[in-house]
């Protein structure tokens, strides 16, 4: 998604928990519409319905059917029925950290995501400041007004992402902290995993590590060091989507299951 895709707007859970309602009704509509149907907020031009849209795309709960002229359409992802029927605010922790790593995909995702979470993992470390975020920003993208706009907000604000503790601080100074190592969030982790095997090594059923990382950075994305990974890996194993062969180094990921079938079980092992 474009630097600007938000127009300055957090992304409110219960903004998101409307427009699920309204993809899983199966209706479609203008941003106008769409306001009136959900209670987005939408002004004389758009509101902020283009950017919840967006979000929601990122955040990979929504697709975009074909639609034409100004109707959009939003439908339901795998991720986005389970999430809908479960947890349809984005009230629980689980549900926030599979959010935040799809809004730092490098497919789906949203570019600044991609690169503070991501790629900025070893420039701008476990904490880091306003200024150095919007300073490595600039190098990325050139000079501009505001390039974080309300990135940090995002994770800061129980209305949108804090939950999940991806930040902790203030807008000054934020540290960052790790996804949970959690039995709890294994066979949501298994999920993620397959789905972003199924993506990005399309056909292939076993995929080392250290290409999986190569290819979507999702360690860095999770901030997870050389042992977190290794513990995930044994959570994974134990919940059998996923089969982990250490005979070789690095070791390597074997799919047991497809994405779309361990998605509705996410919520299972949560207390």
């Amino acid at each position: 998604m474009p630097i600007n895709f938000h127009q300055t707007f957090i992304p409110e859970r219960r903004l998101i928990g409307a427009l699920l309602h309204y993809a899983a009704l199966g209706k479609q509509g203008t941003y106008q519409e769409i306001s009136a149907e959900t209670g987005i907020p939408t002004g004389e031009s758009s509101g902020k319905v283009p950017a919840i849209l967006s979000y929601a795309r990122g955040m990979g709960l929504i697709e975009l059917a074909e639609s034409t002229g100004a109707v959009r359409r939003p439908q339901l992802t795998a991720l986005g029925r389970v999430v809908y029927l479960n947890d349809r605010y984005l009230g629980e922790k689980v549900t926030q950290w599979l959010v935040h790593m799809n809004l730092c995909r490098g497919d789906i995702g949203a570019q600044v995501w991609r690169c503070a979470f991501a790629e900025g993992r070893r420039i701008l470390g476990y904490s880091f400041t306003r200024a150095q975020l919007e300073g490595y920003l600039g190098g990325v993208f050139g000079p501009g007004t505001d390039r974080i706009g309300p990135l940090l907000r995002a994770y800061l604000d129980d209305a949108a992402l804090a939950r999940a503790r991806v930040l902790s601080g203030s807008e000054d100074l934020v540290e960052r902290h790790k996804a949970p190592v959690l039995e709890s969030f294994a066979t949501a982790y298994s999920a993620a995993v397959l789905e972003l095997m199924e993506t990005h090594f399309p056909g292939q059923m076993q995929v080392t590590l250290t290409d999986l990382n190569e290819r979507t950075l999702w360690f860095d994305i999770c901030l997870w060091s050389d042992d977190d990974v290794e513990q995930v890996c044994l959570l994974l194993e134990r919940k059998g989507f996923v089969a982990v062969d250490r005979q070789m180094r690095p070791w390597i990921l074997e799919k047991r299951a497809q994405a779309e079938s361990v998605w509705p079980r996410i919520y299972d092992d949560l207390v």
